[in-house]
């Protein structure tokens, strides 16, 4: 019993410093040890209390219910700390809800035994006022505090939805234009077929035309299906040469972006060999990156594939172009479903969804790399892929 009363007494002089020895030793008689074993109530906002706690060891939370809904942690609180000070003065409702998080050792006082001490020692109470004063003020500005922040959150939440609102905006009018072009293209030529006014030669050239729109309608819904899907499905990895795949994907850019005219150099180490890899899903990526350089290149300006290894063992694949560049602040925000780069107040304007590069980096993740940008306004992109050798699955 002794070893437990100096705890008491120590405990009671951390917590109530102002206190002389006697008024210690008061409340310590008046108190009560009590064990609680960790994640259980100690006690619920707006229940009736008159107990003041005091922890001696062990941690709890202290939350309180919001008016949307939420419940708010406002502080989590350790060895030396008290809650229920309202309650205990005032014989009020609970203000705010505590639960362990550790399991604890604390004192109970109860304000019925607090009030035969006040009436021996009327100083105790002026001096506990004037410290659960302060306990309060501080505990008011953590709950602002909490608050604030909250706020803050949702202020951000609200603008990014605004903005998502807007990108989806954006997206239907792009997506709309990206499939009436093709859609128009279509009709005419086979409101001329079914006229009869299409001819040998020229109905070939027709033909070819309305194949090559349906393919890029095609193409937009595989993309758009891909995107929204993000959920892989079962991949065949397996040995792939990196030189074929690039080959594969600069051919399929050039189908897609009509078989544009820019140049473009590709130079391969003559080392690189094979690495584990979905080759389809592969070369989709690395066609997005490869459509962007030509068609973010207004000028034609040469573009270079450059693909070999790095000191650290993997496989970089880079595509350099000389086009319109980025602006550092959209580095990041390019890899955004829908998100445009246009430039301000320029005359050009490009076609597409916004979709090819999330899927790049989508398909890249799931070989358990990365995408690298490096671009400035101007002075156009260099995007490099980087790829384990080794099958990470």
């Amino acid at each position: 019993m002794v070893e437990l009363l100096s705890r008491e007494f120590e405990l009671l002089q951390n917590v109530f410093p102002e206190l002389d020895r006697e008024e210690i030793e008061m409340l310590g008689a008046a108190a009560i040890p009590r064990t609680f074993p960790a994640d259980v109530e100690v006690c619920h906002e707006g229940e009736p209390g008159s107990t003041l706690f005091i922890v001696g060891r062990g941690k709890v939370d202290i939350t309180v219910h919001a008016d949307d809904d939420q419940d708010i942690l406002i502080d989590t609180i350790g060895p030396n700390a008290y809650f229920g000070e309202m309650a205990f003065l005032g014989e009020t409702t609970r203000t705010a809800t505590i639960r362990t998080r550790t399991a604890c050792y604390m004192l109970e006082i109860d304000h019925t035994a607090f009030e035969s001490i006040v009436d021996a020692s009327p100083g105790l109470l002026r001096r506990l006022l004037r410290q659960v004063i302060g306990h309060l003020r501080r505990n008011d500005r953590a709950v602002i505090n909490e608050l604030n922040v909250k706020n803050a959150a949702l202020r951000r939440a609200y603008a990014n939805l605004a903005e998502q609102e807007q990108l989806r905006t954006q997206f239907i009018a792009t997506l709309s234009h990206e499939l009436r072009t093709p859609l128009t293209s279509i009709r005419g030529f086979l409101n001329l077929m079914s006229q009869g006014a299409m001819k040998e030669h020229s109905l070939s050239m027709a033909m070819n035309s309305i194949t090559r729109n349906v393919e890029k309608m095609v193409g937009l819904t595989n993309d758009l299906l891909l995107l929204y899907e993000m959920e892989p499905v079962a991949s065949e990895y397996a040995l792939v040469n990196v030189a074929e795949v690039i080959m594969e994907a600069l051919s399929a850019a050039r189908e897609v972006t009509n078989r544009a005219t820019t140049a473009v150099t590709l130079d391969t180490a003559a080392e690189l060999g094979e690495l584990y890899a979905d080759k389809e899903a592969l070369v989709l990526a690395i066609r997005a990156i490869i459509e962007n350089a030509i068609k973010f290149n207004p000028a034609k300006a040469p573009i270079t594939i450059k693909a070999g290894y790095t000191a650290t063992g993997e496989v970089a694949i880079s595509v350099r172009d000389r086009g319109i560049g980025i602006p550092s602040s959209a580095h990041g925000r390019i890899f955004e479903p829908f998100f445009r780069l246009e430039q301000e107040g320029g005359s050009h304007l490009f076609p597409g969804l916004g979709v090819g590069l999330p899927i790049a980096k989508f398909i890249i993740s799931r070989h358990h790399g990365r995408i690298e940008v490096e671009s400035r306004p101007g002075a156009g992109s260099n995007f490099t892929i980087f790829l384990p050798t080794q099958s990470t699955d």
